[in-house]
């Protein structure tokens, strides 16, 4: 009998905790970065630079807001607009031009890798939950519903303070969104904040494409492959192509 009660009593705390949860949620309209999520009030905004793989730094923004707990609730917004002029510059002050693994400088990476740096965002993203002290327990390519953006999941613990994160990342447009709701030990799983992103186009409308939106970047009549196979089977570099390496060295 004792054991019965605190069952049912366990189930009650966990359902007026839920109640609660989801009641204290509020649509939040980030127009300047073109997306709205379902946070406890409104969130803090903190601009930060977000450094790049290939070291562009780029303006970036973090909302953020806290339940007691504390279950945190954030949003950071990286633009990546800027990657291509900021790399093609960097890559000018190589002191070797003629060597690409110095420049990047060849057709499918781009001046500084800027291509490999934008098609890269949100592995790269990802990485840095990954390479850290964390126990990985789900990851996973998914797509937003209505919009059709596709979306990588991750969910984990940390080892540390055995908290659990559900992590969203998007890439829309160029901008790079790291979507991530933790709640602490002996806490409901978290989960519905991060269910709750949505993304806009740059005039207000709710993005809607018809088919999934993957972000890479816009195919360039010099973005071909250099090389090709000679009557023997050998790569060799196809005529009027940019210097480029086909393997490590």
């Amino acid at each position: 009998m004792v054991a019965t009660r605190t069952l049912v009593a366990l189930i009650s705390l966990l359902f007026v905790s839920s109640a609660s949860f989801a009641q204290e949620f509020k649509e939040f309209r980030g127009k300047q970065d073109l997306f709205a999520a379902n946070f406890p009030g409104d969130p803090a905004v903190t601009s930060i630079t977000w450094e790049t793989e290939y070291g562009a730094q780029l303006p970036a923004r973090v909302y953020t807001a806290t339940l007691p707990g504390p279950r945190t609730y954030s949003v950071t917004v990286v633009d990546y607009n800027p990657v291509q002029d900021i790399l093609t510059a960097k890559a000018k002050r190589c002191p070797d031009q003629a060597d690409e693994r110095c420049t990047g400088n060849t057709s499918f990476s781009g001046a500084g890798y800027w291509r490999n740096d934008l098609r890269g965002a949100m592995i790269y993203a990802a990485s840095k939950f990954l390479l850290s002290d964390i126990k990985l327990t789900h990851i996973t390519w998914n797509y937003l519903g209505f919009e059709g953006v596709e979306v990588n999941e991750l969910q984990f613990t940390n080892n540390k303070d055995k908290s659990r994160n559900f992590v969203t990342i998007y890439l829309h447009h160029n901008r790079l969104y790291v979507m991530q709701e933790t709640a602490p030990v002996n806490y409901p799983p978290p989960g519905l904040f991060v269910q709750s992103m949505s993304l806009f186009e740059a005039d207000g409308r709710m993005a809607n494409h018809e088919r999934v939106y993957y972000n890479g970047v816009d195919i360039d009549p010099l973005e071909l492959n250099q090389y090709m196979l000679d009557p023997n089977g050998e790569p060799t570099r196809r005529p009027g192509t940019v210097r480029g390496s086909l393997r490590a060295q």
